[in-house]
């Protein structure tokens, strides 16, 4: 009972956060000016919790390949990995683009420009994005340390593959490596449960400052924009993944439920990273081994980014139309193609999802850069939504590359989505280790 009772409030964490939202949406309601300077506690939160997923991706990665045991195996699982990334990525994109032409039939304000007053920096901004993202030095490293100073998990990626695959081939020599590597993880984790104690406040602070910034929106048309948007992102994960999910035996619905606290942390924060360290110790326990979780889940973070995609294409072919004639067909398979490849390579800019859409914008040319602006004001509320499609789209990919490759735990997972009360990786009953799947020629 005393044990029970220890563990109690780390499970009402989520209600929590719930009612950190809930408070800082009544505040922002009720003083927008100082509603506004609330952004500070969800961007501490983001900051610290970041720090932690540079060097969790590589410890987990690195421990994950060397456990593969086999380069054959290891690149049997990268070939499914990148052929579905590749095929989901490119169907959110062309998701995006027939949105944005839809969109664009309905009526709107006009022909909207913003003023050189609202541009600022951004050229600079998009200049020193889609220079940094068309170049190699956005997937290799200058050093071996590099990617840690900079935080580019594309980067921290190749590093981990290339260090655990040494590994991996060491025998013996490598094994007190791979040890404290592991030992490393755990004490990281346990750095994440407890700056996780901060989420209610990061997810008052980050829903305080949105609601006090779409006060301000006054375009019907971005308003269009942001509806639109979110139904798409609906479409994507409900329909889109809901039949992924069923087609490999589990329920999308019963994920969510599952992921529910990491989800209210997206929202909260804007943005998926927080939830990361969480979101792979969960998979864990569902039956997904660490060894293949790990390089998964990493690797969707940086090229399986499915609502940024959603929002790349939707908000450029949109923008076009209310801010001149639109894109013609060849245009919008130009800014198929970059953004392909941008979208991918820009991980490591901050705000990334705005600044990758400002740097597939500044080479194609077809929307005006000022007119791309104007989503400045609305660009945290569309970010909420790019968080939690991604979140889930990367755990659904997960488990379906995990069955595809013959390393998911069925039973374990119907049984961690079905539980009346959700496994949780802060519940030492929990623990992850328990977890034991061989691989399978």
């Amino acid at each position: 009972m005393k044990e029970a009772r220890r563990h109690l409030p780390r499970g009402r964490l989520t209600l929590w956060v719930v009612c950190g939202l809930l408070a800082g949406v009544a505040f922002g309601l009720v003083d927008r000016a100082d509603a506004a300077r609330m952004r500070f506690l969800s961007d501490a939160f983001i900051s610290l919790m970041t720090m932690l997923v540079t060097p969790i991706i590589f410890v987990t990665v690195v421990t994950g390949i060397a456990a593969v045991g086999s380069v054959n195996r290891l690149g049997r699982l990268s070939a499914k990995a990148f052929v579905y990334f590749e095929l989901a990525t490119t169907l959110a994109l062309g998701t995006g683009l027939l949105a944005g032409d839809l969109l664009g039939l309905l009526p709107t304000s006009g022909h909207l420009l913003a003023t050189p007053a609202d541009l600022g920096s951004l050229r600079e901004e998009a200049e020193s994005a889609w220079n940094g993202a068309l170049s190699l030095r956005a997937v290799v490293p200058d050093s071996f340390l590099s990617p840690f100073t900079s935080g580019n998990p594309l980067q921290v990626l190749v590093v981990a593959v290339l260090f655990g695959a040494a590994l991996m081939r060491s025998g013996e020599r490598g094994a007190p490596l791979i040890d404290l590597f592991e030992r490393l993880g755990h004490v990281l984790f346990w750095a994440v449960r407890i700056l996780a104690a901060g989420a209610p406040l990061a997810a008052f602070g980050g829903a305080a400052y949105t609601i006090s910034r779409f006060g301000i929106v006054p375009l019907r048309g971005l308003l269009y924009l942001v509806l639109a948007f979110y139904l798409v992102c609906a479409l994507v994960v409900f329909v889109g993944l809901g039949l992924l999910a069923r087609a490999n035996h589990f329920s999308l619905l019963k994920l969510i439920r599952y992921l529910r606290h990491e989800l209210l942390i997206a929202v909260g924060t804007s943005s998926s990273e927080p939830a990361f360290p969480r979101v792979l110790r969960k998979l864990e326990l569902a039956g997904v081994p660490r060894a293949t979780g790990a390089p998964l889940l990493a690797g969707g973070y940086s090229l399986h980014l499915v609502g940024t995609c959603v929002y790349l294409t939707m908000s450029a072919v949109y923008v076009a139309r209310i801010t001149g004639d639109g894109m013609v067909f060849g245009e919008q398979m130009l800014l198929l193609v970059l953004a392909m490849v941008i979208s991918k390579t820009a991980v490591g800019v901050s705000g990334s999802g705005f600044l990758t859409l400002v740097a597939t914008v500044s080479i194609t040319h077809a929307p005006s850069l000022g007119g791309v602006a104007l989503l400045i004001g609305i660009d945290r509320l569309m970010s909420e939504a790019r968080a939690v499609t991604n979140l889930i789209a990367n755990a659904v990919a997960t488990l379906v590359i995990a069955n595809w490759a013959g390393q998911l735990n069925g039973v374990r997972l119907q049984h961690a989505l079905s539980a009346p009360r959700p496994a949780d990786p802060d519940r030492p009953e929990d623990n992850p280790a328990v977890v034991d799947i061989r691989f399978v020629d």
